[in-house]
């Protein structure tokens, strides 16, 4: 008799396992959002609450966003590298990221409330008292003549355009080769990840001081887009992870084993390194330059509680994850590897936060329960339109010609 493996069946979700779940997440996510839209515009425009709204929504939104562009990622990592140990869990990196359409609907209130977050809106009718904004303002607005195109949004359009429409295709193109098993959809996927890749380097870089650090126009730093790429790897592959473990100890993907866990755990591991040498190297260069512009980030996210928050993060998204997954068996273990993907989650919300709240909160860290709200509404809604959608289509991609050689991997 022969021991080989064989290929395994399509699988498909059981959604109506999961009414009550779906319920729950539709039930909370939508009181909460409701009560954080309704407060949130009732208030004046430049009040305390109004700010406090418009930067709790910028923190939940990136929260997300950054995670949804971190799977994208290993989407297009996986078919420009010809990957074949990453099919049997390539669905969900597709189905993480086919949620980014949605993430258009929660940028719009970010658009309502945008005075109160960049100040340079209000300010640029002024920008002669400021030769900071003066010579910048030209990246947030193009003038032709008597035209004047507000770029700064029209770069918004176009990166919901490029994560939206290259999630879609790559999830479609998928789905669609399970219906054929035609390997040519293979090869074509393969051939625009790379293309893919340097849209996704230009667009995460842009956004990154678009929409994490303009409120400080004056600031600038050309490591910043890496810092944030490092932390939307890191968070999606700890969200794929979670998702495939979650999957797993429903009944599912019964083909997927320690030897997946292991390169996961593996690329996980990578990403904690990465986020930290690029974390310091940023931090160490601005030090030792000692340039006024530069060292204003800083100084302000070291001022009172900011400063304990941030030797915190240093910490818990560094040296803790580094020390636990330097062990094959933490990266083997579902039941350890999910609990590290857990923490590194948790660090990541630090993370975004400790980068846009101090812009608010100058003089120490302020929990507010908007930014509570805000983290709910959003994830609770995404956690219900991800398990909707997610039985319309097997649980794997069931006839791409790699799945035998990835049910058959070995470390």
């Amino acid at each position: 008799m022969s021991h080989e493996p064989l290929v395994p069946r399509p699988e498909v979700f059981e959604s109506r396992n999961a009414n009550r779940i779906l319920l729950a997440l539709l039930g909370v996510g939508g009181t909460c959002l409701l009560i954080t839209l309704t407060v949130g515009f009732a208030a004046h425009s430049g009040s305390g609450l109004r700010k406090q709204f418009a930067f709790s929504w910028l923190f939940a939104f990136l929260f997300f966003f950054t995670i949804l562009i971190g799977c994208y990622f290993w989407i297009i990592v996986h078919h420009a590298t010809d990957s074949g140990w990453g099919v049997v869990v390539r669905r969900q990196m597709e189905n993480l990221a086919s949620l980014l359409p949605w993430m258009v609907l929660f940028f719009l209130p970010i658009f309502f409330v945008r005075r109160d977050i960049w100040s340079w809106i209000a300010e640029k009718n002024f920008a002669v008292l400021d030769p900071h904004l003066r010579d910048k303002l030209s990246y947030f607005e193009l003038r032709f003549g008597p035209l004047i195109v507000p770029f700064f949004w029209v770069r918004a359009v176009l990166y919901f355009a490029y994560f939206s429409f290259a999630a879609l295709y790559f999830r479609r193109t998928s789905v669609r080769q399970d219906s054929d098993g035609d390997p040519r959809w293979s090869t074509q996927m393969r051939g625009v990840s790379f293309p893919g890749i340097l849209l996704f380097a230009a667009c995460t870089t842009l956004l990154a001081f678009d929409w994490f650090s303009s409120p400080d126009y004056r600031w600038a730093s050309t490591m910043w887009g890496v810092y944030i790429f490092a932390g939307a790897a890191g968070a999606g592959m700890s969200m794929i992870i979670l998702v495939v473990i979650g999957l797993k100890n429903a009944g599912y993907l019964w083909y997927v084993n320690e030897e997946h866990y292991h390169i996961m755990g593996k690329l996980l591991f990578v990403f904690t390194i990465f986020w930290g040498y690029i974390g310091f190297s940023q931090y160490m260069l601005m030090w030792y330059a000692n340039i006024p512009e530069e060292t204003e980030w800083f100084l302000r996210r070291n001022v009172e509680s900011w400063n304990s928050l941030n030797t915190f993060l240093v910490i818990g998204r560094f040296f803790l994850p580094f020390f636990y997954l330097l062990f094959q068996y933490t990266k083997r273990n579902p039941k350890f590897l999910g609990a590290i993907a857990l923490w590194v989650l948790a660090m990541h919300i630090l993370d975004t936060y400790v980068t846009i709240m101090p812009f608010l909160h100058q003089t120490g860290f302020e929990l507010s329960i908007m930014d509570v709200l805000s983290l709910v509404s959003i994830g609770c809604l995404l956690a219900f339109i991800f398990l909707l959608r997610l039985g319309g289509a097997s649980l794997f991609p069931a006839r791409d010609p790699r799945l035998l050689e990835s049910v058959k991997l070995s470390n």
